[in-house]
C-alpha cells in the first residue's frame, strides 16, 4: 500500500511541477505580449488560475500524507500514550466531518458548474469545483486510513502527534549542533596552542 502511495505522491509532485510551468509561461508570455507586442494571450488567465486551483489543492494532499498542516503539538506531546490517541481520534473524525462537508459543497458546486462557462477557454467552471472535490477525497481516504490504523492499534507511536514542526525549527537547531560543534573544536584548539580563544 506504501508503494502505491508513493507512486501516486510522485505523480501529484510532477502534475503540481507541470501545473507551475505551465502557470510561470503563460503569465510571462502574457506580460511580454503586452509590453513588447501590445497585445497579449487572452486565454493565459483562465488557464493559469485554473492551474493555480488545482495545484494548490494538489498541495493540500501532499500536505495531508506529509502531516505538513498546520498545528499545535504542545499540549498533545504532554499526554500519556492513551490522551494521544484519544486525541488523534477525536481530531480525525471532525477532520472527516470537516471533509464530508467540503466535498458535499463541492459537489454541488460541480452540478453548478457545469452549465456556465469561462468567457474566453470556454472550460466548464465545474472544473475549479471539482479540484475541491478530489482534494477532499483524496484526502478523507488518507484521514480514514490512519483512523483505521489507529483503532487497529497499527499506528507507531512517533505518528499519534500528526504535526511535523516547521522546517525553520528544525534548521534553527542544526545551525546551533553545528554552531556548538564549531565552538568545541575551537575551544580545544586553543587549549593545545596555549592561546585563549
Amino acid at each position: 500500500m506504501n508503494r502505491s502511495l508513493g507512486y501516486v505522491q510522485t505523480f501529484i509532485e510532477w502534475t503540481i511541477g507541470a501545473l507551475l510551468a505551465v502557470m510561470v509561461v503563460l503569465v510571462f508570455a502574457n506580460a511580454a505580449g503586452r509590453y513588447l507586442l501590445n497585445t497579449g494571450l487572452a486565454a493565459s488567465e483562465e488557464i493559469a488560475r485554473l492551474a493555480f486551483v488545482w495545484m494548490i489543492f494538489l498541495g493540500a494532499i501532499l500536505a495531508v500524507r506529509e502531516r505538513s498542516h498546520v498545528g499545535v503539538d504542545m499540549l498533545v506531546k504532554r499526554l500519556p500514550r492513551w490522551g494521544q490517541r484519544l486525541c488523534l481520534l477525536v481530531t480525525n473524525l471532525a477532520i472527516l466531518y470537516g471533509l464530508w462537508l467540503f466535498a458535499e459543497g463541492s459537489w454541488q458546486q460541480v452540478i453548478v458548474g457545469l452549465n456556465s462557462r469561462l468567457p474566453v477557454t470556454d472550460i466548464s467552471l465545474a472544473a475549479f469545483a471539482a479540484a475541491g472535490l478530489v482534494s477532499a477525497i483524496a484526502m478523507g481516504l488518507l484521514i480514514a486510513a490512519d483512523l483505521v490504523r489507529l483503532v487497529t492499534g497499527r499506528l507507531r507511536e512517533d505518528e499519534l502527534v500528526q504535526v511535523r514542526e516547521s522546517a525553520d525549527g528544525e534548521e534553527i537547531r542544526e545551525y546551533q549542533h553545528d554552531f556548538a560543534d564549531t565552538e568545541t573544536s575551537a575551544a580545544q584548539g586553543s587549549a593545545r596552542s596555549g592561546k585563549p580563544s
